[in-house]
């Protein structure tokens, strides 16, 4: 997991069970160390489901470097390089491991052509309000998605969430009407998958880090139902209606399925 925002913050910890799942089932896992490292200081953002993610690491004997920064890999050599992060006494050293198949999450950034632009922040997102998708200076621009600065994980279910508060906010710019602004809450959802038929079904505001779970049981525990939900319906459901733009998310799901919010 690099230290730079990605398209998905499961996906670089995935791998890890699977290939787990793979060696214990091929009877080899006695022969194998499987180890994750991250750039960020915990194994996941929010502190519900790290919680449940280092339980599931530690059940299957799979280590946890955290701080640990992937800055070079020696193919040839079957080496990797990590750059310590963090406030030890190790911070800013350097530490070298030998591998024999190595999984990598890539660092990512945005593209130039947006980067290099005039409506951008800092780190090279463009600029919004993050309850509104509104451009801080120029009111006929609105972003969603990887390309914007909204301050949650960039992942589909948080643009389709977007989705519906930019078409709504839009639209009232367009036809010159004084309805209230739609307002984003930073919902995002990450399914870690963890075997071939369960998964844990990570669902959280990115701005408050509560979750906020579609579903009226712990959703942070490994489930059937949810690798069935990723797996079955959630394919469906993005080819059917989110990519023609009539899918905004479970909020409405939420409301039947888990109606005390009980999670």
């Amino acid at each position: 997991m690099p230290a730079t925002p990605v398209k998905c913050a499961g996906a670089p910890q995935k791998i890890a069970y699977l290939a787990d799942e793979l060696f214990r089932e091929k009877g080899i896992r006695n022969k194998v160390d499987v180890n994750y490292y991250t750039a960020l200081g915990k194994i996941f953002a929010i502190d519900k489901y790290a919680n449940a993610m280092n339980e599931v690491a530690r059940s299957r004997d799979i280590g946890v470097n955290t701080f640990h920064d992937l800055i070079e890999v020696d193919g040839a050599a079957k080496r990797a390089t990590f750059k310590v992060l963090g406030s030890s006494p190790q911070a800013g050293e350097t530490v070298t491991v030998p591998y024999e198949f190595l999984h990598v999450t890539p660092p990512m950034k945005p593209f130039d052509f947006i980067k290099s632009s005039a409506i951008v922040n800092a780190a090279g997102f463009v600029d919004v309000d993050k309850s509104t998708l509104q451009h801080t200076k120029y009111a006929n621009i609105y972003a969603i998605g990887d390309c914007s600065s909204l301050p949650t994980s960039k992942t589909a279910a948080a643009a389709a969430a977007q989705s519906s508060v930019l078409k709504h906010n839009l639209l009232n710019q367009i036809r010159g009407t004084n309805a209230p602004a739609a307002e984003y809450n930073g919902y995002t959802s990450c399914p870690l998958v963890t075997g071939k038929n369960k998964l844990v079904l990570a669902e959280f505001s990115g701005y408050t880090g509560a979750p906020q779970e579609t579903f009226f049981f712990n959703q942070a525990k490994e489930h059937a139902f949810s690798y069935w939900v990723t797996a079955e319906a959630l394919p469906a459901v993005y080819w059917n209606s989110m990519v023609k733009g009539t899918w905004h998310g479970p909020a409405t799901i939420r409301k039947f399925a888990n109606p005390t919010g009980a999670n």
